[in-house]
């Protein structure tokens, strides 16, 4: 997945991706409603574009990705991002 800040089409393709990855029906005007800050990004969606761009962005700067990829970014993003809040008190 690719965003870039020009252009439609780029955003429209990367959230269609989303969407199937996810099961979610977000419209466009959502997605410029994050990135506006209007709505806060949903925990969920901030770690889909974690691991969508890590490997990609660590290539970009020169960096070289461990075999495991995925599993590197997963690992990566849990340590990025905080806890999974809990509903209620437990």
């Amino acid at each position: 997945m690719f965003i870039t800040s020009g252009g439609d089409r780029r955003h429209a393709d990367a959230l269609a991706l989303l969407n199937h990855d996810l099961g979610s029906k977000y419209r466009l005007s959502r997605l410029y409603e994050w990135r506006a800050g209007t709505y806060p990004v949903p925990p969920h969606i901030q770690a889909y574009m974690m691991r969508a761009t890590i490997a990609s962005a660590i290539e970009e700067e020169g960096g070289t990705l461990p075999e495991d990829a995925e599993e590197f970014a997963e690992r990566l993003v849990s340590r990025l991002l905080p806890p999974p809040r809990k509903k209620g008190r437990e």
